[in-house]
């Protein structure tokens, strides 16, 4: 999965892509980034990280993402 394609599903599921964070070390929300050989993926709110899990590949942590963010808006 791309950052594009992980949009366009949130669009296509009516979940807010506000929410989503690529690369901005300040935003609020579901952030993704790269650190050395692994990406990561972590809730940021009022500048603390919570629950970070990382992953091999963009794409599996693109996945994730989606997975968490239609877990949480789909109940």
């Amino acid at each position: 999965m791309t950052k594009t394609e992980l949009l366009n599903k949130l669009n296509k599921e009516n979940i807010p892509t506000n929410i989503v964070n690529f690369d901005d070390p300040i935003k609020e929300g579901l952030c993704l980034r790269k650190i050395y050989y692994r990406w990561e993926v972590f809730y940021r709110e009022r500048g603390q990280e919570y629950n970070g899990i990382g992953f091999t590949s963009e794409s599996e942590a693109l996945q994730y993402m989606y997975e968490k963010l239609l877990s949480l808006y789909k109940k």
